[in-house]
């Protein structure tokens, strides 16, 4: 039995797609300890795993000026999130609440980039990166733009270096800071749906995504859809840019008086009593919905193109229209547009005509749903959770 540090980024499309993994892990004898939030500690205590917490703003990535989730254009800005943002916030604290404690091998989140890298350092012990969106197959993974990257590549090194001083640590350049390190790099998804996965080495195990009930969901009335038996279209734009209540009216408008029933998940922390009075009849507004049990029922998501939101939805053979905000959601809603299994709109130039137009060709043309199932296949197929563990126990675990 070896004793597995897991450090992942504290955000729900990172942490979720670990617990199969974690759980897994476990079951086959290993000790995981597990470090994050508090916030976080329910849903991993549940996977067998030890849950050490440190300090970190809550819901920072709605609230940090560094965290907060851009439209890259440039490497550099992505490079700069993690660096200045999550590596000095996340780091020094993992290694303090660590501290004097011993452990074969690292998880860790690839969203920590050179982060990942300094604890395995640190440590002298080797690693595994778990990937939620796509694998990197550039350097950079994203592709440059004119703008002026003199002051941010200033930031950016500046940061590193009083990072590696002070933790005494080899400092890489600024084009390795996202790669994927890992001596195994775990992809929650399958090769079909990655990109280029052919320009891939070895070193990289598509498992698909981690589909296991979440125990804290809620269960969803499905008695209201039952009550009218037609098909449903679900709108959730994820738990970090969900309180758009403009974008909400939108909806309102675009589907209303529609022979269809929409489910909207407004988020827990989104105030929807301003809208109250506009939800249309065939409209189900919930704060949170049991997202894995609803897709099951789903004919069209509307989503933000989340990478594991997205998964999720295909995982189902479920087909989307897309709108994505920040970070690789346009790569993710790119890439499932390009299969033909879903519909990018422009969040710049969105009219509920545009989203009705959208939603209405996605139920209508069956082509988006047999796509949508050529992609699920692939992820169905990839292994899951169970291939990952495995592979991790080949290469990782003590005889």
């Amino acid at each position: 039995m070896a004793r597995v540090l897991v450090v992942i980024t504290p955000a729900e499309g990172h942490v979720n797609p670990s617990l199969g993994l974690i759980t897994e892990l476990v079951k086959l004898g290993e000790e995981v300890v597990y470090v994050c939030v508090e916030e976080y500690r329910s849903r991993i205590e549940q996977t067998g795993a030890q849950v050490i917490t440190y300090p970190f703003l809550h819901d920072a990535f709605s609230h940090d000026p560094i965290l907060q989730p851009l439209e890259y254009s440039h490497p550099y800005q992505f490079i700069h999130m993690v660096t200045c943002g999550i590596i000095p916030k996340m780091i020094p604290e993992v290694l303090r609440v660590i501290e004097n404690q011993a452990f074969d091998y690292l998880i860790y989140d690839s969203l920590m980039g050179w982060g990942g890298q300094i604890l395995a350092e640190k440590l002298g012990i080797p690693a595994v990166c778990t990937i939620s969106s796509f694998a990197l197959v550039e350097p950079s993974g994203l592709h440059d733009k004119p703008i002026d990257t003199e002051e941010l590549y200033e930031a950016i090194m500046n940061t590193a270096q009083k990072i590696a001083s002070e933790l005494q640590v080899s400092l890489p350049a600024v084009e390795d800071m996202m790669a994927h390190q890992g001596a195994l790099n775990i992809v929650y998804t399958s090769r079909f749906f990655q990109p280029r996965a052919d320009e891939l080495h070895d070193r990289y195990c598509f498992s698909g995504p981690s589909i296991i009930p979440r125990q804290d969901a809620p269960a969803f009335p499905l008695d209201l859809l039952r009550e009218h038996p037609r098909e449903n279209v679900y709108i959730s734009m994820g738990t970090i840019l969900n309180k758009n209540l403009e974008f909400y009216k939108l909806c309102f408008d675009a589907l209303k008086d529609l022979p269809i029933n929409v489910i909207l998940s407004s988020g827990k922390n989104t105030d929807i009593e301003p809208l109250r009075e506009l939800i249309p009849d065939n409209f189900i507004v919930k704060p949170y919905v049991a997202q894995l049990e609803l897709l099951q029922y789903t004919n069209v998501f509307v989503s933000h193109a989340g990478m594991n939101s997205v998964s999720e939805a295909l995982y189902f053979d479920v087909p989307l229209v897309m709108i994505p905000m920040t970070s690789d959601q346009p790569f993710v809603a790119n890439r499932v547009q390009e299969l033909g299994a879903g519909i990018v709109l422009d969040k710049n130039n969105l009219h509920a005509s545009d989203l009705r137009e959208a939603v209405m060709e996605v139920l209508g043309n069956s082509v988006y749903k047999n796509k949508a199932h050529l992609i699920g296949e692939s992820l169905r197929q990839a292994g899951g959770c169970d291939y990952a563990a495995a592979a991790i126990m080949q290469q990782f675990a003590k005889v």
